[in-house]
């Protein structure tokens, strides 16, 4: 049995119980706390080329005498289309149908006053990655069998994977002091010294297959141990999960196809029965534009956004700082840039407005790196957003926002539709930070910004995406562009959202459009202007598919959907309800409800009826500094975190707790490569050298020579001292001056360092091409032929 203190003491939890969440329960009719049990788990995933379809089931038990009325709050990501939950309870299913929201809570309210059995699903009005279930009247001593089913976009990877998360932690949220919703969120309920018991685990199984019409490399989990066949033919695979699952991180998979930059167009059969959007055929296009290396600009004024609040602590912040560190090292000569540190309050590095970018203002910005810590408090996130739209953009420069954060706020709208009312002047992007950052925020403020998103949970992947993300921050828009669709008969095809796309080099570029069923595609064809280049790409070749599910037709919708969000037109709420009860995709505007016409009986008043909780317990969490915040807590992972951590002996102690997690931990496998921690490298060549500063050491233990060692070492113009050329290479400073052929020593340092990046980290080039470039640039200022010093430099190290 595994005994939990009472809220009056949750915030003296262990911080992995506190992040990941309780059992679910309700209050019982006599005020008395109840375990509203999970038994199992099951989830199913198929992945055709790059949409994830899902079905995911939970089975839940009220062991009590009366019914209860009962709550969950689950995560999704953020761009996923729900649009099916149903629930069997005693032999009969409840299946719900997409409504207005209004008009479902009406139809779920009188059913349960009546006694019937009721289930509403609701996206949560402020943040499109959470969804809140509710189960009215579940039946004493029952079982309740609750499925969702949901299709999710994926998009390919900076190194080339398919990447499907399911989401499985939901941390506590932050509410700003003046959030207007806040009053709703104070807890109405008093647990005084209660304790809770959760006795029983429950059981977790996830099992995938991947087909279509792409041949298969490999799949794997960074994150969980797989078992995983192949086909002979490579066309499909089937994946388990092996052994356990441990209820920490977020449940995800990897797989990479053999041909996944190919362009390729499918054609969707719409529903002749239907009407809208489901009537008609769905055109998918994936494309992979190629943008000239030469298109990148230094005319560019780049603000650091860094949450340093409390719920960044630990692993966070430190991924934070070595991201910020990748960032600032990839900057290229003559922009201007700025650092905010946002918590509770914000400031600004360079207070008077952001600076050119040289030696004096890197060790600064530096030195603020190395000292960051997650210190400032609550998350007030808006603040800082208005002080920097306050100011006009600095003509002649373009202005990117760069925002690294965790997500853990609550007025997610606020800040989304800030940034969209902006997007003419200044993009943004934005980085998430750990297991159970918020989607919502991060890819939807990205979006509003017209920039582009990376959610970062693991440090060995850190640099792989930030340096993609720094690439299409400092390349140049891409404007005027526009998509044609060449079809027979001669009809009107709708692009679906209508707004033109954002168009990255090399990033994966999703199109949807809408065409009338009796017509032959042609050709599509995407055109822009990148300065005074036209860019064009096209595709004639596309896949026909028939699919039940429609789920490209859902999709399409759900990204419809999304940019309506932002849209803040009259009317536009109108047409979110018609095209989400049509496509049966939920938003903000709808819910799906559905009743059991054959149970119940009225339902006498009683004091649980309006604090139900199924699925998560609110507990006081947030650290120092946060006092006049109000911590919405959805510590709580998609099946509930606490179950298996239930099924082990009674734990009353922090030591315990850390214990049995870090068995959990030692027990599955590690796929992923090595993670390297932060170092701290001293430059030796600067006079100064005790000034620049990076991140401490933390881990004697690891290897002598890593990536981010080779980067904190890079001066601000992209060159390396020789000295510090020494050091990473490991040969003699005075043989590496003796075989000097270059003009200068600095120049000579570069390419040895640039020939040690090729040799020792090839394999990670897309992580450190940026770097690179700087490098290239330097030794052609220095009138020195690039690659002949490179081949000299290769030589000379291969002959040590």
């Amino acid at each position: 049995m595994c005994t939990l203190n009472t809220m009056a003491s949750a915030c003296n939890l262990p911080p992995h119980l506190s992040r990941f969440g309780l059992l679910g329960m309700s209050e019982d009719q006599n005020g008395m706390w109840c375990v509203v049990s999970l038994e199992s788990v099951s989830a199913e995933v198929t992945i055709r080329g790059f949409v994830a379809q899902v079905t995911a089931s939970m089975v839940y038990h009220n062991t009590a005498s009366h019914p209860l009325q009962v709550r969950a709050v689950l995560p999704v990501e953020e761009g996923a289309a729900v649009y099916h939950c149903e629930a069997r309870l005693d032999g009969r299913t409840i299946v719900t149908h997409c409504m207005e929201k209004k008009k479902a809570e009406k139809v779920y309210k009188e059913a349960v006053e009546k006694g019937k059995t009721a289930l509403m699903t609701r996206e949560d009005p402020d943040s499109s990655d959470i969804l809140t279930l509710n189960l009215g009247n579940f039946p004493a001593g029952s079982r309740a069998e609750v499925t969702l089913r949901l299709v999710m976009e994926l998009r390919v990877e900076t190194d080339g994977a398919i990447s499907f998360v399911l989401p499985a932690v939901l941390n506590p949220r932050y509410t700003p002091a003046d959030h207007p919703r806040r009053e709703d969120w104070k807890w109405n309920w008093n647990l005084g010294e209660r304790e809770v018991h959760v006795s029983q685990p429950y059981s977790m199984e996830v099992k995938g297959q991947v087909c279509g019409s792409h041949q298969i490399a490999q799949v794997i989990s960074h994150t969980d141990p797989l078992n995983v066949t192949l086909a002979d033919d490579a066309m499909s695979a089937q994946v388990s999960q092996e052994g356990g699952f441990s209820c920490d991180h977020d449940w995800s998979m990897l797989v990479y196809y053999k041909n996944a930059y190919q362009p390729h167009l499918l054609r969707e059969t719409g529903e002749r029965s239907a009407t809208g959007i489901m009537r008609d055929d769905l055109l998918m296009l994936n494309l992979f534009p190629e943008v000239p290396t030469n298109s990148y600009s230094s005319r560019n004024e780049i603000i650091f956004v860094i949450d340093r609040s409390g719920s960044m602590n630990g692993d966070k912040i430190q991924s934070a700082r070595a991201t910020l560190l990748l960032f600032l090292k990839s900057l290229p000569p003559g922009c201007l840039f700025n650092i905010v540190s946002f918590g509770s309050t914000f400031s600004l590095l360079f207070p008077k407005g952001s600076c050119a970018y040289s030696e004096t203002t890197l060790r600064e910005a530096c030195q603020l790196q190395a000292a960051m810590d997650a210190d400032m408090g609550g998350t007030e996130i808006l603040a800082p957003f208005k002080d920097i739209y306050n100011k006009p953009p600095i003509p002649g420069y373009s202005r990117q926002i760069l925002l690294i954060t965790d997500g853990e706020v609550t007025n997610v709208d606020q800040v989304v539709q800030l940034v969209g009312r902006h997007a003419h002047e200044t993009r943004l992007f934005s980085v998430g930070i750990g297991h159970g950052a918020s989607t919502a925020l991060v890819r939807g403020a990205a979006r509003a910004g017209r920039g582009r998103s990376e959610m970062v949970v693991q440090q060995g992947l850190l640099q792989q995406k930030v340096m993609g993300l720094v690439s299409s921050m400092v390349q140049e828009n891409i404007q005027g562009v526009t998509v044609a669709c060449e079809v027979e008969p001669a009809c009107r095809v709708t692009l679906v959202p209508k707004v033109p796309p954002v168009i990255f080099g090399g990033q994966h570029l999703i199109l949807y459009a809408r065409v009338p069923p009796a017509t032959q595609v042609k050709k599509i064809t995407v055109r822009g202007q990148l300065g005074t280049s036209p860019i064009t790409m096209e595709e004639k070749h596309f896949t026909v598919v028939h699919d039940e599910a429609k789920s490209l037709h859902r999709l399409a919708a759900r990204s419809q959907i999304l940019q309506w969000q932002l849209d803040e037109e009259e009317g536009v709420a109108e047409d979110m309800v018609a095209l989400s009860v049509a496509s049966g995709v939920v938003c903000r505007h709808t819910a799906l409800v559905g009743v059991d016409q054959d149970s119940g009986k009225p339902v006498p008043e009683s004091p649980c009826q309006d604090t139900p909780m199924l699925g998560y317990l609110p507990m006081v969490y947030g650290p120092s500094g946060t006092q006049d915040a109000n911590f919405l807590d959805l510590s709580q992972n998609l099946f509930s975190a606490v179950g298996d951590l239930s099924s082990r002996s009674k734990l009353t102690t922090t030591s315990s707790w850390q214990t049995l997690l870090a068995v959990k931990a030692s027990a599955r496998i590690n796929l992923n490569r090595e993670e390297p921690k932060e170092q701290c490298i001293l430059s030796q060549d600067s006079e100064s050298s005790d000034e620049e500063l990076c991140s401490k050491v933390e881990d004697d233990s690891q290897p002598p020579l890593d990536l981010m060692a080779v980067v904190s070492l890079q001066q601000f113009d992209g060159s390396w001292g020789l000295k510090d050329a020494s050091h990473l290479t490991a040969v003699p400073f005075d043989v590496l001056s003796a075989a000097n052929p270059a003009k200068g020593e600095a120049a000579w340092a570069t390419a040895l360092v640039l020939a040690l990046l090729e040799m020792k980290f090839g394999e990670q080039r897309e992580e450190w091409e940026l770097l690179a470039t700087k490098g290239h640039a330097f030794l052609a200022g220095c009138g020195e032929q690039p690659e002949e010093l490179l081949v000299r430099a290769r030589l000379t190290l291969e002959s040590q």
